[in-house]
């Protein structure tokens, strides 16, 4: 039985530096969590390069939103985040 469940983690208006300091703050948990799992002893090569791969995404993607943001958000100072999380049993 496959099911889903939506979690609405971000909805908001936020200044470009809340903004900046929650997606850091968002993305720097996650790359915890990856390098957690590298430090476990029982990693196959393959584990380990995938983590890897992955948290060098989520870097890349941080940067590319900073940088979106500084864009973007020249005039108001504001942007809006919506961060929807979605979980579905598999």
């Amino acid at each position: 039985m496959n099911t889903q469940h939506d979690f609405n983690l971000i909805k908001g208006r936020f200044s470009v530096s809340e903004a900046e300091l929650l997606l850091r703050e968002l993305a720097q948990a996650k790359i915890q969590h990856h390098m957690r799992r590298l430090s476990w002893q029982d990693n196959a090569e393959e584990d380990i390069k995938f983590l890897e791969k992955r948290i060098r995404e989520i870097e890349s993607g941080l940067r590319d939103a900073l940088q979106h943001i500084k864009i973007s958000a020249d005039g108001s100072g504001q942007v809006d985040i919506d961060g929807m999380v979605t979980i579905r049993t598999v």
